[in-house]
């Protein structure tokens, strides 16, 4: 009796063992179901998503009066989703029209049954953008905003604002030297889709940033003026190229600055002498000539005042000296020191020289700022060449004195003259507006300084400027015919022909700096083709 009631336990004990298990089946099932469809939901949502960049604004390049000379102007990109495209003929017809997309070649594209997305077209403005998005057509398609950088001024800046590329990013001038303030920094933002390519959610990750905008002391009006000049000249006188350089003497800004020839930064794609990416004013070398005579003289002075009353015999036109034979365009006979720079006697500053010590010259001509770079703003500059003083020879000695041994550029030269301008305080050349003056140095003893800005006026009054004189004004300034070194000699043919000069009009003193390279008709100096270039500038500034 004892063993039936213990197996009828054992048989009940089994059931409830079977209860158990047949009862969390459905429970753990029911979890596995809830589990998969969590981790498939989570799977879909993260294939789903999708992460795209936001472009950040680049800065814009104003002009001293707020003119904008370079801005980002957005652009999208507009496409069709073929499987959600309605191939309405209204729908089709209005694509065409809007985008001015021919209407038999696009009706060709959409008849192409393998294509999944199709690119109507690029770079298109805002305003077009919101307006065909206002057709509500089925499978019209917007990208994320983009940046197309554009320059309203054309080519008369285009060399000295420079050019970004396709990635916006600044590749010369001061697109190149300012870019970390001018580029913003990008953020990024992500969207979830459906199926059917539709946004359900936008969510930004990280916001983007814009670029700080820069202000040039260029006066606009000042550089479209120049730039024709400039044009005129190159035209007149069948020359190769132009440049020149407009400073207000008192905050020593540069107010214009430019080339001629230029390109349209806005048409790139014609642009086939890359040559004419270079600011020549400020990277372009040459022998400044008689330019550098008043430089050389202040050495001069500098260094014992006697030279001022100095007489000096210039007969016979020409002097043998070290083995060469320098020349003056005629034979002037006795002059004084004055008449050596207003006349440009090379004789004249090969006797004076030859009294003054190698290294008081490069001394002198270092402190100006030759052989050295500009400011930081001018990454597109070249610092020019001054020659050790333990290599000159007695003859190299004296050619640094009529312009010869030495290379400079347009801004180097334009800036050495604002230290005599400025009663011998030197100070850089600027082109950003600043909310203060930068750190002046005395160069020259004012007097000495003085002396030699009288002696400007009457190479400009009665010397070879004398085609930069105003009728209202006093003008200051020294001219200089310099041979171009050609095939490894100078050859007699081609020439610069420069004029720095200076005058004063309605209280603003202005300081140009002139070059005109290999000017072939109607004269070749500097009298004759770039002195003229300084009277139309002043002449056109006085009737502002």
């Amino acid at each position: 009796m004892f063993k039936a009631e213990g197996n009828k336990y054992r048989e009940l004990f089994l059931w409830i063992i079977i209860f158990i298990f047949l009862s969390a089946l459905p429970i753990k099932l029911i979890f596995f179901q809830k589990s998969d469809f969590s981790a498939g939901k989570e799977f879909s949502s993260k294939a789903s998503l999708r992460k795209s960049v936001l472009l950040a604004k680049r800065g814009e390049i104003l002009d001293r009066n707020n003119l904008v000379l370079a801005e980002d102007i957005p652009s999208y990109e507009i496409g069709l989703t073929i499987k959600n495209f309605s191939f309405d003929p209204t729908h089709i017809k209005a694509i065409s029209e809007n985008l001015d997309l021919n209407l038999n070649r696009l009706n060709k594209r959409l008849s192409n049954k393998n294509r999944k997305y199709l690119v109507l077209s690029q770079n298109i403005r805002k305003q077009k953008k919101e307006f065909l998005q206002s057709l509500e057509i089925p499978g019209l398609e917007v990208s994320n905003r983009k940046f197309k950088r554009n320059y309203p001024q054309g080519e008369i800046l285009s060399q000295l604002v420079g050019l970004t590329n396709y990635e916006n990013e600044g590749v010369n001038g001061i697109e190149f030297a300012l870019d970390t303030i001018l580029a913003g920094k990008n953020g990024f933002e992500e969207k979830q889709l459906s199926r059917k390519s539709g946004i359900i959610q936008n969510k930004t990750l990280k916001k983007s940033k814009d670029g700080t905008s820069i202000q040039l002391t260029i006066d606009t009006n000042l550089q479209f003026l120049l730039f024709n000049k400039l044009q005129e000249a190159v035209f007149f006188h069948e020359a190769e190229s132009a440049s020149g350089i407009i400073v207000d003497l008192k905050s020593n800004e540069i107010l214009a600055m430019t080339n001629f020839p230029s390109f349209d930064p806005n048409d790139r794609k014609n642009l086939k002498n890359m040559n004419l990416l270079k600011n020549n004013s400020s990277i372009d070398l040459f022998e400044p000539g008689s330019t550098v005579k008043p430089l050389a003289f202040s050495a001069l002075i500098q260094n014992n005042s006697k030279f001022l009353n100095e007489k000096i015999n210039t007969s016979p036109g020409w002097i043998e000296f070290e083995g060469y034979k320098t020349e003056d365009a005629k034979n002037y006979g006795i002059l004084s020191t004055s008449e050596i720079i207003s006349k440009s006697s090379n004789v004249g500053m090969v006797k004076l020289c030859n009294n003054l010590d190698s290294n008081k010259i490069l001394q002198t001509y270092y402190s100006l700022g030759f052989g050295k770079y500009m400011n930081e703003i001018f990454i597109s500059t070249r610092e020019g060449y001054l020659p050790e003083f333990k290599d000159l020879s007695l003859r190299e000695k004296v050619s640094l004195c009529y312009g010869y041994g030495l290379q400079t550029t347009l801004a180097q030269l334009t800036n050495a003259y604002s230290v005599i301008f400025s009663e011998g305080i030197y100070r850089p050349l600027e082109l950003l507006k600043r909310s203060s003056e930068r750190e002046a140095k005395k160069i020259l003893k004012k007097e000495d300084a003085l002396q030699i800005k009288k002696i400007l006026f009457e190479a400009v009054k009665n010397g070879t400027g004398y085609k930069a004189n105003l009728k209202n004004y006093d003008v200051f300034g020294k001219t200089g015919t310099a041979r171009i070194f050609k095939n490894n000699k100078y050859n007699e043919d081609i020439h610069n022909a420069l004029f720095i000069g200076m005058a004063e009009i309605e209280e603003k003193e202005y300081l140009i700096g002139l070059i005109v390279k290999d000017p072939k008709k109607n004269g070749n100096g500097g009298g004759d083709v770039a002195a003229p270039i300084f009277s139309k500038i002043l002449n056109t500034i006085e009737k502002f």
